[in-house]
């Protein structure tokens, strides 16, 4: 019971996900050449029975590989939606997702092969592709997954602690400012929240009650408003006020943000790190 549950709590670490589109496309070109000369040092699934354009037709299935990667992430991604928030990414979903992946890698592989080599579809084949695809791709995958979640997570909670250490991310005191924000005080704003074309905004009112206010703006145009106060972006979905932080945490993902008179904590980009660690 102790091994599963053990099993579980790792599983449901959040995972450093790319945050951009060109950080995927760069690793699946990675893997993508990888499968390629794998397949031509070791030439399995008939491969070494071939006399000529070897090369060229592993070469083709490292091609299949980025193409069937790409099309996965686009369906799963952009018309299903089925990643969700990147804060709620685990490593559980992340092992679920590449299983995914290599499914459809396996079958774009097939069909490359079946009417490249042999010039017809012999369906019978195709799960001794999928196991041969899922032996090859899912313990490397496994592994430097493993590794990636305990690098980044490490680093994150080194980050986190050195600034509660040295207080150089969370200052004492709010910045004087008088300005208001859809009649909220500046100063009384806990966080902004994006949603499509509206915003939460989290704040205390005037008998010092925690509330959220629903507005038709958006971050860009927030962000704006509030220039020079001490309301700053945290993330592509959050602004976040410096003067209510109170303590910071991390994981694989990046830091996070806890704040005063709130229970939610505001994930940090990691390409906003930087601004939190006063550099």
């Amino acid at each position: 019971m102790k091994l599963l549950n053990a099993i579980y709590k790792i599983l449901n670490k959040p995972f450093p996900e790319q945050e951009s589109r060109f950080g995927l496309v760069k690793i699946t070109a990675i893997i993508s050449l990888f499968v390629t000369f794998f397949l031509y040092v070791f030439q399995p699934f008939g491969i070494s029975t071939l006399k000529s354009d070897k090369f060229l037709i592993c070469l083709g299935f490292g091609g299949m590989t980025f193409i069937a990667a790409v099309i996965f992430e686009f369906i799963v991604g952009k018309v299903f939606k089925l990643k969700g928030k990147l804060e709620n990414w685990t490593f559980g979903k992340w092992i679920l997702y590449n299983l995914g992946v290599m499914l459809t890698i396996s079958l774009a592989n097939f069909l490359f092969a079946r009417i490249l080599l042999f010039g017809f579809i012999e369906w019978a084949l195709l799960p001794q592709m999928v196991y041969g695809t899922f032996m090859i791709g899912i313990i490397p995958i496994t592994v430097l997954g493993g590794l990636s979640l305990g690098l980044q997570e490490r680093k994150y909670i080194n980050i986190a602690e050195n600034i509660n250490q040295e207080k150089t991310g969370i200052p004492g005191e709010p910045l004087k400012d008088n300005r208001s924000l859809f009649g909220i005080p500046i100063n009384h704003i806990k966080y902004v929240e994006a949603l499509q074309n509206y915003v939460y905004i989290a704040y205390i009112d005037s008998d010092g009650q925690f509330k959220k206010s629903t507005e038709r703006a958006t971050i860009k145009h927030i962000l704006k408003e509030v220039s020079g106060s001490s309301i700053i972006k945290a993330h592509r979905s959050f602004l976040v006020n410096k003067a209510a932080i109170i303590s910071i945490t991390g994981n694989a993902q990046g830091l996070l943000l806890e704040l005063s008179d709130s229970d939610r904590k505001i994930p940090v980009s990691r390409s906003y790190v930087s601004v939190f660690r006063g550099k």
